[in-house]
């Protein structure tokens, strides 16, 4: 009982299967974070995977083998020259 005082009853204990069971959700919740942190690195590689395309894809259009033959892939007509 409350008493004067409030002090009301104790806490039930808990039992092995309860700390067996908070053990397992804390191991549950430490594997989801890993999971999380990996998945977080894996987009921001991506995104670095991407940002390096960028710079360097310019020079490699500039310098293609379809970009030396031109448009048309080498077809020359009477406006154009020979």
């Amino acid at each position: 009982m409350g008493g004067l005082f409030g002090g009301g009853s104790r806490a039930p204990q808990k039992s092995e299967a309860d700390k067996a069971a908070e053990r397992r959700a804390a191991a549950a919740q430490e594997r989801a974070e890993e999971r999380a942190a990996a998945q977080e690195r894996s987009e921001m590689q991506a995104a670095q995977a991407r940002r390096r395309v960028r710079r360097t894809g310019g020079m490699r259009i500039l310098f293609s083998p379809a970009r030396r033959e031109g448009p048309g892939g080498g077809q020359y007509t009477k406006l154009g020259g020979d």
